[in-house]
């Protein structure tokens, strides 16, 4: 057997990054695999499923990413719910790399993408607004407030990061990363 070109982690921030940027019907497997420096094949050796396979794999990848970096931080009890939310905000801010990146929810809601995996993109929006719910209770807000804060959450970032993109600024995601911050903070 072979020794593979390009590990698993460095092919799947590849595709990651192909992905946020096209989208599912916008990327290619031939784009996908010059991206993985592979041959078409070597892809489909690495997911039969094809093109669905890949990009299951990725959105997998993510929603991982999302779950342990936001989701289980916003939740967790094992530190002060400020700290929580500071490293939380520091990690979304990582994971979109400063606004610089399209988020992969939104480029695989369009098209095909959204019949394809629909179902857990809308799951991980649900289970943003759970973690930031979780968060504002245990800061002490309101239930009603901290609905709407964590839904408020969601809608900017992704109107920022959509923003950041058009203008080729990330001024207005940084600027919302303290907005969210502050949201929550003032209560």
């Amino acid at each position: 057997m072979r020794p593979q070109k390009i590990t698993e982690e460095l092919l799947t921030e590849r595709m990651l990054e192909i992905l946020r940027s096209r989208g599912y019907d916008g990327s290619s497997l031939t784009e996908l695999a010059i991206a993985g420096d592979l041959k078409k094949a070597s892809l489909y050796h690495r997911y039969p499923g094809g093109k669905q396979n890949l990009v299951q794999s990725v959105l997998d990848h993510y929603t991982s990413l999302l779950q342990e970096r936001v989701f289980k931080v916003l939740k967790s009890k094992k530190k002060k719910p400020k700290k929580r939310l500071s490293m939380a905000m520091n990690n979304i801010v990582d994971l979109y790399q400063d606004g610089s990146v399209n988020c992969l929810h939104r480029a695989l809601s369009m098209e095909s993408g959204k019949d394809l995996f629909g179902d857990q993109i809308r799951q991980n929006c649900l289970d943003w607004m759970e973690a930031f719910e979780s968060l504002g209770k245990d800061l002490g807000i309101k239930k009603k407030q901290t609905k709407q804060l964590a839904k408020d959450s969601l809608i900017k970032i992704q109107g920022a990061l959509i923003l950041s993109n058009i203008i080729g600024d990330a001024a207005p995601f940084k600027e919302v990363v303290e907005e969210i911050r502050s949201s929550y903070l003032d209560k």
